[in-house]
């Protein structure tokens, strides 16, 4: 309860893994949580449903007033393509932004270490250049910049949190590959940047609960784990977890540069990585 002795009032836009694991965090520590998502029916129990489409800004333009303390947007387009991103980080978020008529407390936006073009293995931060070729870099950067514009023209608090490669169970895509004998070569090298699903979901609750407790959050975190590795490295632990011969005969990776990311301010912020290196995020994966 805050001080008025009404409970916290949270949104959590587009809420499905990620987002849904905040919400039920602070359904179950008293807080009014709200979900909005085409379909409502997945929302954790408890979670009061918001139905709208983001790709459908109709569909947002018809809900009522937005009213929350704190909002979470972990967004995700329906497919890889540049009108889908269009469509969620640009068109649907600012429909979004569009009907609160009283500005929340704080957002929280969930951003990508795609933002960073940087391909030569370097060491990348907070403060970092963003340059994105991509379409995808592009849009989520804009999106950032939105969440960061309309925060500061209303006055509360933000934080735009860059994730990098999130993996946990459910996410089986690599293990799939690994089974497949369709690992990436050892060249060209390339280095990976990871966070296991419940970090970000601990992350995520570590902030909302910085900003309810009205400590300073910084306006931009990497979200990863304290060890960037090379991806050939990574599949062979996993391949000797798994039990199964460690085969190249997958593509060497193309859609993200090689870049090691740095997770020094997450650090300093007060959270402790449940997984802090991806050797314990996959062991806890092949053992569950």
């Amino acid at each position: 309860m805050d001080k008025a002795g009404t409970a916290p009032r949270l949104l959590a836009v587009a809420c499905g893994d990620i987002g849904g694991g905040v919400a039920a965090h602070f359904r179950d520590a008293g807080w009014r949580v709200s979900g909005l998502r085409r379909d409502i029916r997945r929302l954790p129990e408890g979670v009061e449903g918001i139905q709208a489409d983001l790709g459908d800004v109709a569909s947002i333009a018809a809900l009522p007033p937005l009213r929350a303390d704190y909002v979470l947007f972990t967004l995700t387009p329906a497919g890889y393509s540049e009108a889908g991103y269009r469509a969620i980080f640009e068109t649907g978020l600012q429909a979004v932004l569009a009907r609160f008529d009283v500005p929340p407390k704080a957002l929280v936006f969930v951003s990508s270490t795609g933002v960073y073009q940087q391909s030569q293995h370097e060491w990348v931060d907070e403060f970092s250049v963003t340059e994105p070729q991509r379409f995808s870099g592009r849009l989520l950067l804009s999106a950032e910049q939105s969440i960061t514009a309309f925060a500061r023209q209303n006055s509360c608090a933000h934080s735009n949190v860059r994730f990098g490669g999130i993996y946990g169970p459910g996410r089986e895509q690599m293990l799939n590959k690994i089974r497949a004998g369709e690992c990436a070569p050892a060249e060209p090298l390339h280095y990976t940047n990871r966070i296991h699903r419940d970090d970000c979901v601990g992350f995520l609750c570590h902030l909302l609960g910085r900003l309810h407790a009205g400590e300073a959050v910084e306006e931009c975190y990497l979200g990863v784990d304290s060890e960037p590795a090379p991806i050939h490295e990574v599949q062979a632990y996993v391949a000797e977890l798994l039990g199964v011969p460690y085969e190249c005969r997958g593509e060497p990776v193309a859609r993200t540069g090689s870049k090691r990311c740095r997770n020094t301010r997450l650090l300093a912020s007060g959270y402790v990585l449940k997984f802090p290196d991806f050797r314990s995020g996959f062991r806890q994966i092949v053992d569950a």
